[in-house]
């Protein structure tokens, strides 16, 4: 498994910052062409995007911001002059939090699930089930969900009170990121402010029991959607490509953790990253690929609804949002 980065572990959970509430009491938001979360009760603060994609229908559903600051970025003066040009930071730096559903004729796809009823990021959060309910799907419609990696703003929302939130749904995760969370040996040597996100990790996989599939390297979770790993931000990180026939997009999950600054600076470590260096390389190498071929992208950390593309500018990056694909 290679060696456990013990300073990116002592950033885990218990080091992140404490949220505002963002969401608490807002008008649900109207999104794509378009749909509206009415009302009051569970679908109060939801808010959502989506629209056609091939076969599938992709709905982005936020569950909510997270003010990250400018030391959760490893660089040096160029950070700080990126985040001026940008507008932004360098004490807040908003990061969304977003969760993204597949719907096919015959399948409910749930691709990651927010932070449900944990804590670790403050208040704020786990607003994502508001915005499957605001889009008519019931926790037992989810037939699938497919989790990038097991880290709880992606996994958090799985269960609640130990119990599997999806109940009818299988789990596909990566093989690599399985055997990260559960080995007793890794776990063992975390410091006690990871423990809780090991623990987190295990009650999940447990939960779901024999649900839980293990997809190899770019193996498919179901048809159209597969997974290829992009380690460094964890060993199992694993992107997600979409194949709606004819039209494609690929859901980058953290590959980067800031639009602004991972494609202008796409070398600069993030303090969450199990490996920094590999997870730059991962980046530029999923950046390279989406680039050349003008792949439309989804991020968890983009800005809200997360759709964009990404192309060369010399020898960094930009990112362009999409209004819609």
């Amino acid at each position: 498994m290679g060696t456990l980065n013990r300073r990116a572990l002592l950033k885990g959970v218990a080091a992140l910052p404490v949220a505002g509430t963002v969401l608490a009491g807002a008008h649900p938001a109207r999104a794509d062409g378009h749909d509206m979360a009415g009302g009051q009760g569970a679908t109060d603060g939801a808010a959502f995007y989506g629209a056609q994609l091939g076969a599938f229908r992709v709905t982005a559903l936020l569950d909510g911001i997270v003010p990250l600051g400018r030391a959760f970025f490893l660089g040096g003066a160029e950070v700080d002059q990126v985040l001026a040009e940008a507008a932004i930071g360098p004490d807040v730096l908003p990061a969304p939090v977003s969760a993204f559903l597949l719907q096919s004729q015959d399948r409910t796809i749930l691709i990651d699930a927010g932070m449900g009823e944990q804590q670790g990021l403050g208040p704020g959060l786990g607003r994502m089930m508001a915005g499957l309910a605001a889009v008519g799907v019931a926790p037992g419609d989810v037939d699938l969900v497919v989790l990038t990696h097991a880290h709880p703003d992606h996994l958090g929302g799985l269960i609640k009170g130990g119990a599997p939130v999806f109940a009818n749904a299988e789990l596909a995760v990566s093989e690599t990121e399985v055997a990260f969370w559960t080995d007793a040996g890794i776990m063992a040597q975390a410091p006690a402010e990871a423990q809780p996100t090991f623990q987190l990790a295990q009650s999940v996989f447990s939960a779901y029991g024999d649900r839980v599939t293990r997809v190899a390297d770019g193996g498919e979770a179901t048809k159209g959607v597969s997974m290829m790993l992009s380690p460094g931000h964890t060993p199992g990180h694993s992107v997600v490509r979409i194949d709606g026939g004819d039209r494609q997009l690929l859901m980058i999950a953290d590959t980067l953790a800031s639009a602004d600054v991972h494609t202008a600076l796409p070398d600069v470590g993030f303090g969450f990253d199990s490996d920094p260096a590999q997870a730059a390389a991962s980046r530029r190498r999923i950046f390279d690929m989406v680039s050349a071929d003008r792949t439309l992208v989804a991020g968890t950390h983009v800005h809200f609804p997360g759709f964009g593309r990404i192309i060369k500018a010399g020898s960094a990056y930009r990112y362009l949002p999409a209004t819609w694909m």
